[in-house]
């Protein structure tokens, strides 16, 4: 009679931070899942059977590293915000309140607290433990490493040499030499929504309490993120397909479809973070990036080159012509990007772009540039792309409104711009006041003589050197639209 095969033996080593981020920009709910029932994922991960008999792996060994001091403000009036409204839970989550679900799960919790300014101690504590696993006296068949940190290569290769099975946990923009380096890949959104689409917090959808929506504020419904997602990429798929070169600005694609899906903002661009991650998540040859940031084409491989690698002429600029003059082509999905007057800054040689869609660029590099970094003080480095109007619209308001309060004033001044039509979120009207105090703006002070224009200038200056510090340089046409950007509506043409 044949003996059942046992399933191999496994170490698994969890990176927190890195997993939550990396989950937040996918789907805040399945990130706030994963911190909140590591015991549902941890079945998945190893195919438990209905008996509780692991099928796939049995992990022997479950180690988590996390920053007890982390945090993370969810927005409210979306889905974890009234989750954890419903169950009198503050809205600011500390990464410290997911270490009694990991202990429950069987999992040894290992502090990680920050040791210099935006760097913690798991990659070397995970490091280290790795390499001690491979001496101890179980031999574990299976390494199973749940970051996305490109880091941990040389500690791939190691086990590698080893023989140990290897199977990570990577995002779409993982590096090609750390995917190479395993054995099985998960991916992020296969780990979303078969190891957490079923959790309460992933199909929570009770409407909002009435004291977190202002009357004079209306809140976008609830969205379908997955069918939002899939109408904006057939969307862009369109846009290109119908451009005679094949071919479309992004900015000019950026400027359209929000309008044509203006649930898109309030969703962060439908969970990808930015409108050329969610076209890149999408994996489709015929909607290609190609360029620098400021001047990013996206286009259809299958017919042709990029624009930029394609022999210099006039033919490349007049791709976006087709988005930008919706008129020659009676199609309503086109109808959304600048009219007319602005085709000649398109058409131009040099810029080929419109100078509201290069601030309105400069503004989504610079948020996915500080994107998951934290100050000295561990508040994130989150900045809204806040169009120039919304932008020239809060801060003459915040001048206005000194001296303020910012817990207090971040509602009052969310609440004017929707009387104006800007729906700005109290939360994005906070993270705004916040890049002014690190620029010592004194908020509880009244306002200096200059007034919005000094806000505009502390902004920009503290915007450019903390990309700086960051080691990100921008280039001399990033930064100037960024000063446009800062100073619209505040300096006259």
């Amino acid at each position: 009679m044949t003996e059942a095969v046992s399933p191999p033996r496994a170490a698994l080593y969890v990176d927190f931070d890195n997993v939550f981020m990396a989950l937040m920009r996918w789907d805040e709910r399945a990130a706030y899942a994963f911190g909140e029932r590591p015991d549902a994922w941890l079945a998945w991960l190893e195919g438990r059977e209905e008996d509780g008999k692991p099928a796939t792996r049995r992990t022997l060994v479950r180690r988590c590293y996390l920053n007890p001091a982390g945090y993370h403000d969810f927005q409210l009036g979306r889905p974890v915000a009234r989750y954890r409204a419903a169950r009198d839970l503050r809205n600011r989550t500390y990464f410290s309140e997911f270490r009694a679900a990991f202990v429950q799960a069987g999992f040894d919790v290992v502090d990680c607290p920050a040791i210099a300014w935006l760097k913690n101690s798991a990659d070397m504590k995970m490091a280290l433990d790795i390499r001690e696993a491979l001496d101890h006296r179980t031999n574990f068949d299976e390494f199973v490493l749940l970051s996305g940190d490109s880091d941990f290569l040389p500690a791939l290769a190691r086990l590698r040499a080893h023989d140990r099975r290897i199977t990570i946990l990577a995002q779409d923009t993982a590096k090609a030499a750390y995917l190479a380096a395993a054995d099985v890949v998960v991916g992020l959104d296969e780990f979303a929504r078969a190891g957490m689409g079923n959790l309460p917090v992933a199909q929570f959808s009770a409407p909002a309490a009435p004291q977190a929506v202002a009357p004079a504020a209306p809140r976008p419904p609830a969205v379908d993120i997955p069918a939002l997602r899939a109408q904006a990429l057939d969307w862009v798929r369109d846009a290109v397909a119908r451009s005679p070169g094949g071919a479309v600005r992004l900015t000019e694609i950026g400027q359209a479809l929000p309008r044509a899906f203006p649930a898109l903002r309030h969703t962060d661009y439908a969970g990808a973070g930015s409108l050329g991650a969610l076209i890149e998540e999408a994996h489709d040859p015929r909607m290609t990036l190609s360029g620098p940031p400021a001047r990013r084409w996206v286009f259809d491989a299958e017919r042709g080159a990029a624009p930029e690698e394609a022999a210099a002429g006039p033919a490349p600029p007049s791709a976006p012509e087709e988005v930008a003059k919706p008129a020659e082509t009676p199609d309503p999905a086109l109808e959304a990007p600048e009219p007319a007057p602005e085709a000649p800054d398109i058409e131009a040689p040099e810029p080929q772009i419109t100078p509201e869609a290069a601030m309105a660029e400069a503004a989504q590099l610079v948020r996915d540039l500080l994107w998951g970094s934290r100050d000295p003080k561990g508040l994130p480095h989150d900045l809204p792309a806040f169009t120039p109007e919304e932008l020239g619209f809060l801060l003459p308001a915040i001048a206005a409104a000194q001296p303020l309060n910012p817990a207090e004033a971040a509602p009052m001044l969310a609440e004017a711009a929707a009387a104006q039509g800007l729906y700005i979120s109290a939360r994005e009207v906070t993270a705004l006041l916040r890049w002014l105090m690190r620029g010592y703006v004194k908020l509880h002070e009244p306002v200096g003589p200059e007034g919005a224009l000094r806000l505009s200038r502390v902004l920009f200056a503290t915007l450019v050197n903390t990309t700086r510090a960051l080691d990100e340089k921008l280039s001399e046409p990033e930064t100037e639209a960024l000063r446009r950007w800062t100073q619209h509506a505040l300096i006259p043409a």
